[in-house]
């Protein structure tokens, strides 16, 4: 979105981005329960098996980070529950709470611009990416058969993927010369990087079998880099998330403040 601010001279242009998918999704889904995870800026487990971990992002852009607590802010003006967890990132939260609401029969959707968290996707666990291009947002739609569908390999091979590939926005290594294409290609055929080990000799094209021998320490380092947490340990009541009434006058005060009319 443009760059907007309001009389203050507050940037709220990722406030309102937020907002709008949010709102979306609420009309799309109309869920009963909605929780809302944020990293905490602090070192996670992954951090400390890895000192370079995300080591490549640029730090976040000011302007961005000043919305982060207002958006935290207008989500609670609305009883709208937020999650964090030193520690833990936000796909931890996710992870652990979709299995959580799954093993208690409920349908789960996980909405979230990444798509490491399509390691998520089972029958009951629907992973949302939505996609803005040019002011128009589209949500593209997995549930595990769509992730083989799109891939050819299982959500959970998904992280094996990872593993051998590696991941630049993550700074995840992976093994060296190993691309996209010979990653999936070994995963689909022998599912997870320990089976592919025990066939390392087999592997074509032979600088991939080299090259898993000579850094399988690599791999499996970052199959544990690029694992979600789905049994973590964090203080929440899954009745604390259940929605109510969101249009509620101390949102609606926010919401003048921060100069959004049409919401």
């Amino acid at each position: 979105l443009p760059d907007l601010t309001n009389a203050d001279g507050l940037h709220t242009n990722a406030i309102y981005g937020f907002l709008t998918i949010m709102f979306k999704i609420l009309e799309e889904e109309k869920p009963e329960y909605l929780t809302v995870a944020f990293d905490v800026h602090a070192p996670t487990f992954r951090h400390e098996m890895y000192a370079e971990y995300k080591g490549t992002r640029k730090p976040m852009a000011d302007e961005l980070r000043q919305q982060v607590p207002v958006i935290k802010e207008v989500l609670h003006a609305m009883g709208i529950k937020t999650i964090e967890s030193a520690g833990l990132e936000a796909d931890d939260l996710l992870g652990t709470l979709s299995k959580r609401c799954e093993k208690q029969g409920m349908e789960v959707a996980i909405i979230s611009g990444d798509r490491d968290l399509l390691q998520l996707a089972t029958g009951h666990v629907k992973i949302r990416i939505p996609k803005t291009k040019q002011g128009r947002t589209e949500v593209e739609d997995y549930f595990a058969q769509d992730v083989k569908e799109r891939y050819q390999v299982t959500p959970l091979e998904f992280i094996d993927l990872k593993a051998l590939m590696g991941d630049t926005s993550d700074n995840i290594p992976g093994v060296p010369s190993i691309g996209e294409k010979t990653a999936t290609k070994i995963i689909a055929e022998y599912h997870t990087i320990e089976n592919a080990y025990d066939h390392v000799d087999e592997l074509k094209p032979p600088r991939a079998s080299k090259a898993l021998k000579e850094h399988w320490d690599m791999a499996v380092m970052s199959k544990k880099l690029a694992t979600i947490n789905v049994d973590a340990d964090f203080p929440y009541k899954l009745e604390d998330a259940k929605l109510g009434n969101i249009y509620t006058e101390e949102a609606y005060a926010y919401f003048q403040k921060l100069q959004f009319k049409n919401l």
